[in-house]
């Protein structure tokens, strides 16, 4: 199964806007994202309120998801 950063990566989602602290990925909140991440959560059985919470990124105002531990570094 293609991990969440894989899907979005796929859906056309830039890899120069997933931020991230430690393991919790950080991405906008787009039509895009809310597609990848909900459909993501209906295909492993996650509810959302377990893993994502959303922000208001302090430099943009834009909101963004904090989805616990779905960053990994890709360079790898």
């Amino acid at each position: 199964m293609k991990t969440l950063m894989e899907r979005l990566l796929e859906a056309g989602y830039p890899k120069d806007q997933m931020y991230h602290h430690y393991s919790d990925l950080y991405i906008f909140v787009t039509p895009i994202t809310k597609s990848v991440v909900d459909k993501w959560c209906k295909d492993n059985g996650y509810h959302r309120y377990l893993f994502i919470s959303t922000f208001h990124d302090q430099i943009t105002g834009n909101l963004m998801y904090d989805i616990a531990f779905q960053y990994y570094d890709m360079e790898d």
